[in-house]
């Protein structure tokens, strides 16, 4: 369970201010950097601004006092960039992993050209502010890293290393993902989990529900460890998202399976957990986003919820930094 001193610094930095915040810098509500005023349109893997966001967002964990490293890989011919940013310890068993997705995409938005016919989306072009798949996620990764930086500045010290990691080109199959656990199983790294959160903004009203999901299409001991991770979320939620009612989605029917970046280190044979908001448990009217892969994916849509999504942050990030020894 979370120590007392864990939840309150959790409670502390990860607030709805300091969500909307990091939302609305990375969704073209605000400008990207303090002092310019361009303002992003998209974050697609194909949008200029995509690179943009990355030096914004690895800058914002190097002035936390990280060790930030660009982790590049190659897709249809371009090179795109993961963002990790780690607090190491010195002779540490393993590393835990706090992630989400950096890039968007408005694939299912209707676009038209001049004369008004309808067009396909061109993602070098086209809006596509993702500020909840996964601005929200991103801003959760940003405002954990403050709540650490802060423990630490406190005297606090991790027992675990921790990386903070954002992925790029989720949207494109989790190549970015795919390409840092590839990398980092050549490594020898060790891992004791990688919890992501992918879209925790969305929620159309009701009782607040979080879906933890641990369900994999590999087998073998991951499967087990991976149940483990997702039970340590759920053990976090009481003391800072009371309210909130918990979907565990398992196994193979867990509807998540493969459809985000902790699919990738399932491969590998690492644990991985995935929490979201309501969007993928079919046995309720969901809760989630209307707005999925929609340009009207915005800050200022009725369906995100700030208060919503820095509860679901708080959960995840009391989870990890218990995980960590803190």
């Amino acid at each position: 369970m979370p120590s007392p001193e864990t939840v309150a610094a959790v409670r502390a930095a990860i607030t709805p201010a300091a969500m909307r915040g990091h939302v609305a810098r990375i969704s073209g509500i605000d400008p990207l950097v303090e002092g310019d005023p361009l303002k992003v349109r998209s974050r697609d893997a194909a949008s200029p601004d995509n690179a943009l966001v990355v030096s914004a967002l690895a800058r914002r964990l190097h002035d936390l006092g990280l060790t930030v490293r660009r982790h590049e890989f190659s897709w249809r011919g371009r090179r795109l960039s993961n963002v990790e940013a780690e607090f190491p310890v010195a002779a540490a068993d393993s590393a835990v992993l706090i992630t989400a997705h950096l890039d968007s995409t408005a694939a299912r938005g209707e676009f038209f050209d001049s004369s008004g016919r309808p067009r396909p989306y061109d993602p070098a072009l086209d809006p596509a502010p993702g500020a909840d798949d996964d601005g929200s996620g991103t801003a959760a990764v940003l405002a954990t890293a403050e709540c650490l930086s802060a423990m630490i500045a406190e005297g606090r010290a991790p027992a675990r290393t921790i990386r903070f990691v954002l992925f790029n080109a989720e949207e494109q199959g989790l190549v970015g993902s795919k390409a840092y656990a590839r990398a980092a199983a050549a490594a020898g790294d060790r891992i004791v989990g990688v919890l992501q959160m992918d879209m925790i903004a969305g929620f159309q009203g009701g009782t607040p529900t979080m879906e933890i999901h641990t369900g994999s299409s590999v087998p073998g001991p991951v499967v087990g460890a991976s149940d483990a991770l997702g039970g340590l979320v759920a053990q976090a939620a009481p003391a800072v998202a009371a309210d909130f009612s918990l979907q565990a989605l398992a196994g193979s029917g867990d509807p998540a399976a493969g459809r985000s970046d902790h699919a990738s280190f399932h491969e590998r044979g690492w644990a991985a957990a995935a929490v979201c908001e309501n969007f993928f448990d079919d046995t309720a009217p969901a809760t989630g986003t209307r707005q999925y892969h929609m340009p009207g994916d915005t800050l200022l849509d009725e369906d995100h919820d700030t208060d919503y999504a820095a509860a679901i942050a708080r959960t995840v990030a009391a989870a990890a930094l218990t995980l960590a020894g803190l």
